[in-house]
Parts: structure tokens; sequence; C-alpha cells
């Protein structure tokens, strides 16, 4: 999984755990940031290993995503990079409803193309297109 840690609020933080052990009982082994990794790393480094041997390790990549969320934004697009070698990889967007396309480009927009399996030559027009579908709206 990938998900805030430090910049998650509490409602947060219970909704990503209510998540991964939902997961679990589902027979899936998960590894999620805010349980399973160990917090205390005075660079950050070490942290960053442990995510990117997850990314490599995982079949499929869950994101809750929270645009404040720097460490987010570094496994996402190790995530990325990843299924570039590892085309079978699946990177799901979990909160993709509750999520809205920015009008400029963004990193929000190119987490919700990625999920929405969008390419180079989609825009934002049918990103929101895409995303509207999803939503119900």
């Amino acid at each position: 999984m990938i998900c805030s840690v430090r910049k998650a609020t509490k409602e947060e933080r219970e909704k990503i755990l209510a998540y991964a052990e939902k997961r679990r009982e589902e027979g899936h082994e998960v590894r999620c940031p805010i349980s399973d990794t160990n917090q205390v790393d005075e660079l950050g480094l070490r942290i960053v290993e442990e995510h990117e041997n997850d990314i490599v390790w995982a079949d499929q990549i869950h994101i809750i995503w929270n645009p404040a969320s720097e460490g987010s934004l570094w496994d996402t697009a190790q995530s990325r990079m990843a299924r570039r070698f590892m085309p079978e990889k699946k990177i799901i967007l979990v909160n993709a409803p509750e999520i809205q396309a920015t009008d400029t480009k963004s990193y929000t927009n190119v987490i919700l193309a990625t999920h929405l399996g969008l390419s180079l030559n989609d825009g934002l027009k049918e990103l929101k297109r895409r995303l509207s579908q999803v939503i119900g709206t």
C-alpha cells in the first residue's frame, strides 16, 4: 500500500488501517506503511528502501492518495517506474472517487490517469470524462 503517514489525519489513518485489514481478511498479504514500516529513520532512506522492496515484491499497489503526502508522491513515482519493468503490476487508486482532477497539469492528474489506464495521447478532457464515470456524475 501507498498512503500518507506523517500527514494523515486520525480519520484517514483509521480508514487506511481498516482497508489494510479488510484485504488481509480476504487472504491477501498486505504491507501498510502505517502499521508495517518502522517510521523511526533520521534521514528517511531506510523507509524509502523498505518501500521500494515492497513495491517490487507486490503484485498490486493500492494507493490511498493524499496530495499533501511527500512520501506517497515518492512511492507512487517508484511504482510507476517499477511497472515499466514489470508491466503486469497493477496500480490501484483506492480513493479515486474522492479525488478531483485539477485544471492544469499535476501529480494528482498523473495518479488519476495511471489508475484509469490513460495514455500519453489522452488529455484533461478525457481524464475528467473517465473520472466522472468512476464517480457516477
